[in-house]
């Protein structure tokens, strides 16, 4: 929250702001938050808030829950984990999942869908381009390289 300069009046708006921002962006996402000095009376583990579902880690570490899940992923090649821990990136890296810095994941998401993304700019080639005439069959041998 602090890093993406997540704002509001407490600590819950706050956390209540992010989920907002998630939800924009990737609703199917699952949010971890370090819950462990929360009672049990306030709230449950798994929930769903502003659109996203909510994971409360109150019996340890947000990050050991990230990592399970991860593993207990089938294709954990479909998950992107976004997370500014390094350790964590890393660990999710190792079990095929994909990390990405919080700032990249909101910022690739802001990014304009009738612009090309500044990495893999869109670009129009022709037949011409390459000398090529506008039909090719590739059925049909160059006569030129038949003996």
């Amino acid at each position: 929250m602090y890093a993406l300069g997540v704002s509001g009046k407490d600590h819950e708006a706050r956390r209540l702001a992010l989920l907002q921002r998630v939800a924009t962006v990737a609703p199917e996402a699952i949010v971890f938050f370090d819950a462990r000095n929360a009672s049990e009376r306030q709230g449950f583990d798994r929930t769903r808030e502003a659109g996203v579902s909510v994971r409360y880690c109150r019996h340890r570490e947000a990050d050991a829950a990230i990592l399970e899940a991860v593993r207990g992923e089938s294709n954990p090649g479909r998950i992107i984990v976004v997370t500014k821990d390094r350790e964590v990136a890393g660990r999710c890296a190792q079990l095929g999942a994909r990390p990405v810095s919080p700032e990249d994941f909101f910022a690739q998401a802001e990014e304009p869908a009738s612009q090309p993304t500044r990495r893999f700019p869109t670009m129009r080639f022709t037949p011409a381009d390459f000398g090529l005439p506008d039909y090719v069959d590739l059925d049909d041998p160059d006569p030129d390289l038949v003996e």
